[in-house]
């Protein structure tokens, strides 16, 4: 039998919560006139039948059909059934800041398809500050309809979250700039900044504001070797022009190399290799069938995109797809596009 409540309020907060459900434990009956008490820092968000009645900022509100809305709408439905009381969960949200530890468990692959070899492996680690803006949004992002929910069960949403942001966003920001390796490998507080305003958008979707990003980020010291092993290289030959590029990036006396050695003699490298791998028979392909699929190397991204997976598994993009559809393979979609975890390609692969 659920009981009926003459006053809605968090007495106190365990270490680390940010979610906290009244009452604890299942529905409760609210009385009308009761007093709903949210403190600083906190926002109460009134839930019936999975949907939202409405948000308290903090105050003390008294619960009455004369200044709360919702409660009008209830009585003109009968839900109140003709007692004094009505039904809901009530979600109280901190909206305190939250500051967050990340970094790259495997190097993530920031794609820049204009400057060689086509794609950077980055790693980084630090820390980030968010707070809750839209607490409904939020609480439906981070599926937070619980008891309680802490901070470290946040960080296991937001982390892959994170993962997939930084690669996208990464990627856009090395496009837009014309970024390569020799600039990716020293990455300004400029750069820092920009990929804060991209990232700001991403959050907003899941009801956050990014308050701080004290993220550091720098090149993978196999960059070359990692993204090779994707697919971003088809020779050796590629393989060492570009290292012999990367190198003069990085000295100062070779003449401006820096700036010019991932453009125009880039470009023509990639141009002359081309023409003598056309030149060449091409190799009779062995049906996809004969083909075993190999394992995860460490140099695997914790995120991919379905090209990438599909380079891994040494098969079309198209079958990468065709298995996500099928649901054999494990993947988010954000917005249009399918990302990948190294997790769900090693289960993928084990069968």
């Amino acid at each position: 039998m659920a009981r009926i409540f003459d006053r809605v309020a968090i007495e106190t907060w365990l270490r680390d919560e940010i979610v906290q459900k009244f009452p604890r434990g299942g529905l409760g009956d609210i009385r009308l006139g009761s007093q709903c008490i949210v403190n600083p820092g906190e926002t109460a968000v009134f839930v019936r039948g999975g949907e939202p009645m409405g948000t308290f900022n903090p105050g003390t509100h008294t619960l009455t059909t004369a200044n709360v809305p919702f409660l009008t709408d209830l009585m003109e439905t009968v839900a109140f059934s003709g007692k004094n009381v009505f039904t809901a969960d009530v979600y109280y949200v901190k909206t305190t800041d939250m500051t967050l530890k990340w970094g790259t468990a495997n190097p993530i692959v920031i794609e820049h398809p204009q400057r060689m070899p086509g794609a950077s492996a980055i790693v980084g680690n630090g820390t980030y500050v968010v707070k809750v803006k839209d607490p409904w949004r939020f609480i439906n992002a981070m599926d937070a309809f619980r008891d309680s929910v802490n901070l470290s069960q946040i960080k296991q949403r937001l982390d892959p979250m994170m993962g997939v942001m930084m690669q996208d966003k990464l990627s856009e920001l090395a496009i837009a700039k014309n970024l390569g390796p020799a600039q990716l490998q020293s990455f300004s507080k400029d750069l820092n900044d920009l990929l804060v305003g991209l990232l700001q958008e991403e959050f907003d979707a899941v009801g956050m504001v990014l308050v701080d990003f004290n993220i550091r980020l720098a090149l993978h010291p196999n960059s070359l070797e990692v993204v090779t092993n994707m697919g971003y290289g088809t020779s050796y030959v590629q393989k060492q022009q570009a290292d012999a590029f990367v190198e003069a990036a990085k000295n100062p006396s070779g003449g401006g190399m820096g700036e010019i050695g991932f453009g125009a003699m880039g470009m023509a490298a990639m141009q002359s290799m081309q023409q003598q791998q056309q030149q060449q028979p091409q190799a009779t392909q062995q049906p996809p069938a004969a083909m075993s699929a190999p394992a995860a190397s460490s140099g695997t991204p914790d995120v991919m995109t379905p090209s990438q997976a599909a380079a891994i598994l040494q098969v079309s993009e198209e079958d990468v797809i065709a298995a996500i559809n099928a649901g054999d393979l494990k993947a988010r979609k954000i917005g249009n596009a399918y990302r990948i975890s190294k997790a769900s390609l090693d289960e993928f692969l084990a069968g």
